[in-house]
């Protein structure tokens, strides 16, 4: 896949030596193994930049496990195992790391350190966004001492196996770096200039600020519940220092060369996505066919209606009774031919714009609507400041209004959405007041906990082409995000029992001592992360 046309000139040994705790045998590989890469600084930021998009597993795993497993989807087949995107994962993680280690090492051995403080803020926020998110998948992981083998010629062979750190100690280092990112980015002329490679905001150094912030903010507001005294520290000053006023993805049209090749080959190959009826019950009053009864605007944006022209969702938690589907919605005839979805799609299914567009809609990284939903459970729940009702209230609406906005400016933006495509690029004021009139939207001021459950549940909405946040907000609230509760043990059976994925298993064989000593010789999907409730 074609991610930024300007990776191709950075150095293949760049790759091969910066994962750690994968592989200890680099030394029969004929390439010089001891000396750096020749690609030029700018160029190896960019390529820690372009790890940031999802592999093709991690889409797959997202497609057939994470949405049946947060309820914001349901599926009626399965065809993708659920650890078959570990591998991918980690060998993303540890190139990106080994790359960033070689920076880390360039700055080091620069005349001028602090002239690189950008450069430095830069990589220390892209990685803690990818170490929250890997933490989150696994649990502990090689961290501190990892990511050295690509300046092995220097530190020695010993880098090849890293020790693992507890979820704890990442998360406590990643918020570390983080307020240093914040504290030390710098407008000033004397910083080093990355020129066109800097690709995520394009020099702005304000839009760094905030995202570091932002993410500051939502680790710790994660973690509150774990470690209260190190999260209100950070929740107390990210609130006090500015955070985003935009959402931060990967956009194709800000990146040239950027495709989404793997989120179409996710949907085109076996998935069976549909609209659940979790989801259903959060943005419509009624099962009426018509979609009358739909009062999200955001709803027709994530899902269409069915082979019949008609909305159905599917039981979150089937029964016998359920009418089978056999639809097959994500083919790619229906480039041409829209209607075609097959004579037995009796349900819901994605839009299939999200599998089509691969040219136009982002993945997201983290979401303005995002960062006014964790704000109102700071002042719901009084995490680090005085709990404030009015303001949990104002900054929820905040939110809901975000991220309708941003899910109908997708699709407005999108040249080939054509079936649904929202008049308008943003919420009007009669969607808007019916949406937050809705019993379920409405925001609960008589009950705190009920309350805290709406943004939780809009959170987890917004939060719906990112189901790898909406698993780790599961996890962390103890199951306060939408579930279904009828016929409980179908999702206890299929899906229920999922709380991590194991290491893939090339880490057992070359890192099998340090892998021991962490896990203990188990390694298990149901083993819960420190973060779950």
């Amino acid at each position: 896949m074609k991610i930024i046309s300007k990776i191709s000139g950075v150095a293949l040994v760049a790759l091969l030596l910066s994962v750690t705790s994968c592989k200890n045998d680099f030394e029969s590989i004929n390439d010089p193994w001891d000396q750096p890469t020749s690609a030029s600084t700018p160029e190896i930021f960019n390529a820690v930049v372009s790890s940031l998009p999802l592999t093709g597993g991690e889409q797959s795993v997202m497609n057939s496990w994470l949405y049946p497993i947060t309820q914001q989807a349901t599926v009626v087949g399965s065809a993708y195992p659920f650890n078959n995107a570990n591998g991918a994962l980690w060998e993303n993680y540890y190139y990106t790391l080994g790359n960033v280690r070689i920076l880390e090492d360039r700055i080091a051995k620069s005349a001028d350190p602090a002239s690189m403080n950008n450069l430095s803020a830069m990589i220390k926020t892209i990685m803690a966004y990818k170490s929250f998110k890997m933490t989150n998948y696994f649990g502990s992981l090689p961290y501190k001492d990892a990511g050295y083998a690509a300046l092995a010629g220097e530190k020695g062979t010993q880098v090849y196996k890293a020790v693992y750190n507890t979820q704890e100690e990442i998360y406590t280092d990643i918020l570390a770096n983080l307020k240093w990112s914040v504290d030390n980015f710098s407008t000033n002329a004397n910083q080093v200039s990355l020129g066109s490679y800097e690709t995520l905001f394009k020099g702005d150094i304000s839009a760094w600020v905030k995202f570091a912030n932002s993410l500051r903010l939502y680790i710790a507001v994660t973690m509150y519940d774990k470690n209260t005294a190190l999260a209100t520290t950070h929740i107390t000053e990210a609130l006090a220092k500015p955070l985003l006023d935009s959402n931060v993805g990967m956009w194709p049209s800000n990146i040239t060369g950027l495709t989404f090749q793997w989120r179409e080959w996710s949907f085109s190959a076996n998935c069976y996505l549909r609209f659940g009826s979790t989801m259903w019950n959060l943005m419509a009053s009624n099962e009426n066919p018509d979609g009358s009864g739909i009062f999200d605007p955001r709803a027709k944006v994530f899902y269409e209606s069915n082979n019949a022209g008609t909305w159905a969702a599917y039981p979150q938690n089937p029964t016998a009774n359920t009418r089978s589907e056999g639809g097959l919605p994500y083919d790619k005839k229906r480039y041409t031919d829209w209607a075609n979805k097959g004579a037995g799609n009796l349900y819901s299914p994605f839009n299939l714009y999200f599998e089509q567009d691969i040219t136009s809609i982002p993945e997201l990284i983290l979401t303005k609507a995002q960062v006014h939903f964790i704000k109102a459970e700071v002042y719901n729940r009084g995490l680090g400041v005085a709990a404030n009702a009015a303001t949990a209230k104002t900054e929820y609406e905040a939110g809901i209004k975000s991220s309708v906005d941003m899910w109908k400016g997708i699709a407005v933006a999108s040249p080939v959405w054509v079936v649904n495509k929202p008049a308008a690029a943003t919420a009007t004021t009669a969607e808007m007041t019916a949406l937050l009139a809705a019993p379920a939207v409405a925001y609960n001021t008589a009950s705190l906990s009920t309350a805290l459950k709406q943004i939780y549940a809009q959170l987890w909405i917004d939060q719906f082409r990112q189901p790898w946040d909406s698993w780790t907000l599961k996890r962390r609230t103890g199951d306060l995000t939408p579930m279904a509760t009828s016929n409980t043990q179908f999702y206890q059976t299929n899906f229920g029992s999922f709380q991590r994925f194991v290491y893939p298993g090339t880490e057992q064989q070359y890192n099998g001592d340090n892998w021991k000593l962490a896990m203990g010789g188990s390694d298990s999907e149901s083993t819960k992360l420190w973060i779950t409730k």
